[in-house]
């Protein structure tokens, strides 16, 4: 068996009760252990959650839907046995005790074999796979059956949750974000239902609850409360995965011309409300009767400003029981909310086009880095800059030694190649706040605000040195060798403008190719 990595569920940091995980090990898995609320390793290809570490089911059921992976429970009574069955999806398992330890990995080894295979294809049937909770055809089949059994003495209601401007949350910190936030909301709705309740995933960021009280203020209380814990909770974008970025969007961090990067603080907390709509149950209610009320409900606590509870109930009171008036104000109300969507997409799809025509007009589309006509714009800014609060300012220019060669050696694809491996060098040998552009051909310029002659050097020659360390190779996988020669040059009282400043850095840059290239030469005037 090759070796599989486990990931050990603990209920909280410096729990001391671990579980003997040798058997485990000597059978070739690699286990490791996690605290519960944690994201486990992203190498573990499963999950162990130990049912006697939590403290009620209720907990156990909520951790174990904050995770999509293949996962074992190991109940110690037939009662938590019989719980955990109740809950978990078609490909996933429960195993009566650690012992003996043979049937521990027999179990493990069952659900990684059948992990992507049918059982996997059933359990989506009616479960959802990304939060673990019942389906939308999960749901339908056990409200109907609810509307089927006779009305108990509990007062019994739908409340429809939409978690508020989610699309936001997609587009600002990417949809591992998103589906992050699905996953932790579930959980925190689960956390606070009753044995008897049901949740669901409606679709999208909505979800369904069947919610059994002893009155109505007391159901409305409990929602109120589950609304408050969404909005209570502090949910932050997802750390980077090994060797990888989490977010979707990425651009060239010295162009400032290009849109925002999605949010890469993970410290940084994501907002997240929910509106809901509630509906109670009654003699002879039929499904599409019920999940109309509550969806009526649900868009008039979006038209009030979202991050609130409404009932169809009092809507009705207040509309004199005419469900006329009722369903007009509805139409009212989704065609408000939908033109608000409409809007923000129409906003930010311009927003994005507009951004994106100005990256083009300004960005180098071989290396990605800024372009001539940016260049002498914004150098004559920072000139004016300068001069006018008496800031320092340096440059660089920058020239591949004997870059002809490379195209007559190796050819004009092996030469864009080393001009894209040397944008790249560069852009990580420099300092966040200066800014390269491609000057022409392979002449670039490296522009360094609020810095002096000897700091801007120091700099300048760390791009050297990296270029000259480079390795490289053509693309039939020859050697090729690549140098640069510098020059640069500072603002001086005499520096009556931008193109003076850069013929300085130009005269020291021909004093390096003509001293021997591969060298740096500092502007002395």
């Amino acid at each position: 068996m090759d070796a599989k990595t486990i990931a050990w569920v603990l209920p909280h940091p410096g729990y001391d009760d671990e579980p003997t995980l040798g058997p485990l090990r000597e059978q070739g898995f690699r286990v490791v252990t996690c605290v519960a609320g944690e994201t486990p390793p992203a190498d573990a290809e499963l999950r162990v959650l130990q049912a006697d570490l939590f403290a009620d089911s209720r907990r156990l059921r909520r951790e174990y839907v904050l995770d999509a992976r293949p996962t074992l429970i190991v109940a110690s009574t037939a009662a938590q046995e019989v719980d955990a069955l109740g809950f978990i999806k078609p490909r996933d398992d429960v195993v009566r005790g650690l012992q003996p330890a043979e049937l521990l990995v027999l179990r493990l080894a069952r659900l990684l074999k059948h992990a992507g295979g049918e059982a996997l294809l059933q359990s989506l049937e009616f479960t959802d796979e990304l939060t673990g909770l019942a389906n939308r055809k999960r749901w339908q089949s056990q409200l109907a059956q609810e509307l089927g059994n006779e009305l108990a003495q509990e007062c019994r209601a739908v409340v429809l949750f939409d978690l508020d401007h989610f699309k936001h949350i997609n587009d600002r910190f990417g949809h591992q974000a998103g589906d992050k936030v699905l996953r932790e909301a579930a959980a925190l709705l689960l956390a606070e239902t009753a044995p008897g309740d049901k949740l669901a995933r409606w679709g999208g960021e909505e979800f369904v609850a069947l919610i059994s009280r002893y009155d109505r203020q007391t159901v409305t209380a409990d929602v109120q409360r589950m609304l408050q814990r969404l909005a209570g909770h502090a949910f932050f974008p997802p750390a980077a995965a090994a060797g990888g970025a989490p977010f979707e969007r990425l651009i060239n961090r010295f162009d400032d011309t290009a849109p925002a990067p999605l949010e890469a603080d993970t410290t940084r907390r994501m907002p997240v409300t929910a509106s809901a709509g509630l509906a109670f149950l009654r003699e002879r209610s039929t499904f599409a009767d019920v999940m109309n009320q509550a969806d009526v409900a649900l868009f008039e606590a979006k038209s009030r400003g979202r991050n609130r509870l409404v009932s169809y109930e009092t809507l009705q009171e207040a509309s004199g029981n005419e469900d006329r008036d009722l369903y007009v104000r509805h139409f009212e109300n989704v065609t408000r909310v939908m033109t608000e969507r409409m809007t923000s997409l129409v906003t930010n799809m311009g927003r994005s086009l507009v951004e994106a025509a100005r990256r083009e007009a300004n960005q180098d589309a071989l290396t990605q880095l800024h372009n001539r006509r940016y260049f002498d714009s914004r150098l004559a800014r920072e000139f004016e800059t300068a001069r006018k609060h008496g800031r320092s300012l340096t440059i660089a220019l920058v020239d591949l030694d004997h870059f002809h060669d490379v195209n007559a050696t190796y050819g004009y694809p092996t030469g864009d190649h080393v001009l894209r491996r040397f944008s790249e060098v560069a852009r990580n040998s420099v300092r966040l706040t200066d800014w390269l552009a491609r000057y022409g051909g392979e002449e670039f310029c490296l522009v360094m605000p609020d810095t002096d002659l000897e700091t801007g050097a120091r700099v300048a020659e760390r791009v050297r040195r990296n270029v000259a360390a480079t390795t490289l190779q053509s693309i039939d996988q020859r050697p090729v060798t690549l140098t640069a020669s510098v020059g640069v040059a500072q603002l001086g009282e005499q520096t009556d403008s931008p193109l003076s400043l850069v013929q300085r850095a130009s005269e020291a840059l021909l004093g390096a190719k003509q001293a021997g290239r591969n060298r740096l030469v500092v502007d002395a005037s």
